[in-house]
């Protein structure tokens, strides 16, 4: 469950506020039409600057309900922090540069030059994505190794994080002696 900010609350009441207000007067004006404040409401609504007002409530209207299919579409779920455990108020975060400094320590034992992991973690899922990038040496079967790095990868997030391993995105290059090499 994620918490949202009283700011954020605040904003989405004002900016639905109008809305609200709109569909009440519409209500309103529909249940009590025989009224006199009603017959005099339509009567203004029937006029040039009560066409204009429905207009731009009507704009408003559909600008917010594209602004809000567009932020439920486009909002990111991966995150920084993940929550790999829970117990009532308690929480268990883990940092995503933390997740990348472990598998690139879990990477040391294939001997890849100036190797990367980067970690997309996904919130809602518990799963992360996962692209490394680094060297071949010349000591290094290329053949298995996609497999045995997947694995590896697997594992060590399983074991250590929780996290599933959602997609591997392994991305090396052949060692050249003209570049430098960081070593783990």
């Amino acid at each position: 469950m994620r918490i949202i900010a009283a700011w954020k609350k605040w904003w989405v009441a004002l900016l639905f506020l109008p809305q609200i207000l709109a569909g009440s007067g519409v209500i309103l004006l529909w249940y009590f039409q025989n009224e006199q404040w009603a017959r005099l409401t339509l009567n203004w609504l029937a006029t040039d600057p009560g066409q204009i007002t429905l207009v731009v409530i009507a704009a408003y209207a559909i600008f917010m309900a594209l602004a809000t299919i567009s932020v439920a579409i486009f909002r990111p779920t991966t995150t920084k922090q993940l929550t790999v455990a829970r117990d009532g108020a308690f929480h268990v975060k883990v940092d995503q540069e933390a997740v990348e400094k472990h598998l690139r320590l879990a990477l040391a034992e294939y001997e890849l030059y100036n190797a990367q992991a980067h970690v997309k973690m996904h919130r809602n899922s518990q799963q992360a994505d996962v692209n490394v990038s680094g060297m071949l040496s010349g000591r290094v079967a290329p053949e298995q190794l996609q497999t045995d790095l997947k694995a590896t990868i697997a594992n060590s997030l399983k074991q250590h994080f929780n996290i599933d391993l959602r997609k591997l995105k392994v991305n090396l290059q052949p060692y050249d002696y003209k570049q430098e090499v960081a070593i783990v």
